[in-house]
């Protein structure tokens, strides 16, 4: 074939719509395929990182709480016990990993089956911040010992409680509740 049979485009700026009518585009034989990628909306995003640094916090505050004097049960910096473990750290890391998959840095979560990653991430994260605002209060009825929390003043006790368990456990339930309805709304409009 000679050139003049198949000439070779030139790029849209250098040829006027009077010498070449047609619009010039790429065929569609060389356009590779492009997969899409779904990303979670910009809300669902931030309620995964406040998720996420909410359950750090939760986590590592009695580990590290009483090295500024914030220590509700009495004892040191990075002492480990059973209580920290089961009643901070085991709800925080699971609200963390609630957080990352709320912002879809698992792939598999923004893919067609994301609504379902982004619901079981809301369930998660209502669980784990159920359990840190209850399980204070259930810890002497499993374990058969005292309080969780020391004595101490009226005020104080209460920034423990906050701090330490209803605040960072409300919150993740709230925004593990917008998890969920975001994802079960996704679903309603799918179908």
């Amino acid at each position: 074939l000679s050139e003049e049979e198949h000439p070779v485009p030139l790029a849209p700026s250098a040829v006027s719509e009077e010498e070449h009518p047609v619009p010039l585009a790429p065929s569609a034989q060389n356009v590779p395929a492009v997969e899409r990628v779904r990303v979670p909306p910009a809300g669902l995003r931030f309620a995964g990182l406040l998720t996420l640094l909410l359950g750090a916090w939760a986590g590592i505050v009695p580990f590290l709480g009483p090295s500024f004097g914030y220590s509700a049960d009495g004892t040191g910096s990075w002492h480990w016990s059973l209580s920290h473990a089961l009643l901070w750290l085991a709800p925080g890391a699971a609200s963390c990993l609630a957080g990352v998959v709320m912002m879809g840095l698992f792939p598999r979560a923004t893919d067609r089956r994301g609504r379902l990653g982004s619901g079981f991430a809301g369930v998660l994260a209502i669980a784990s911040g159920a359990w840190l605002v209850l399980g204070a209060l259930a810890w002497p009825i499993l374990q058969s010992s005292r309080a969780v929390f020391s004595p101490a003043s009226s005020f104080r006790e209460f920034t423990y409680q906050v701090g330490y368990s209803l605040g960072p456990g409300l919150l993740v339930s709230i925004l593990g509740a917008f998890a969920l309805g975001w994802a079960i709304r996704g679903r309603l409009h799918e179908s």
